[in-house]
């Protein structure tokens, strides 16, 4: 079992080396290359997380905020008030309620 283990690691090891000296290989063809073509998809892949663009990021949740934002205040649609007291007169007037129509 410990052989198998050690297969493992030791493939793990080269695979990150391999992909280690790709990135590097890359990375140096792309800033010595001459044209510039050959790092234009990087930066395009790149821009379309939102932690490079930080004002964009924050503009979206603002506006994701917005969908779920209510009004702080009802609209004032007449008088809505079901018990109405007078205390001049001494009275109350209950509003009967008005039966949603169908």
């Amino acid at each position: 079992m410990a052989y198998r283990q050690g297969v493992v690691v030791l493939i793990t090891v080269v695979a990150v080396l391999v992909s280690a000296g790709l990135a590097i290989w890359f990375g140096n063809h792309s800033l010595r290359s001459q044209d510039g073509s050959s790092s234009a998809g990087v930066g395009n892949a790149f821009g379309g997380f939102d932690v490079f663009d930080p004002g964009r990021a924050r503009m979206q949740e603002d506006l994701d905020s917005k969908e779920t934002e209510g009004s702080q205040f009802p609209a004032d649609d007449g008088d809505e008030r079901a018990v109405r007291v007078d205390l001049r007169a001494n009275t109350v007037r209950i509003r009967k309620p008005t039966d949603p129509p169908a």
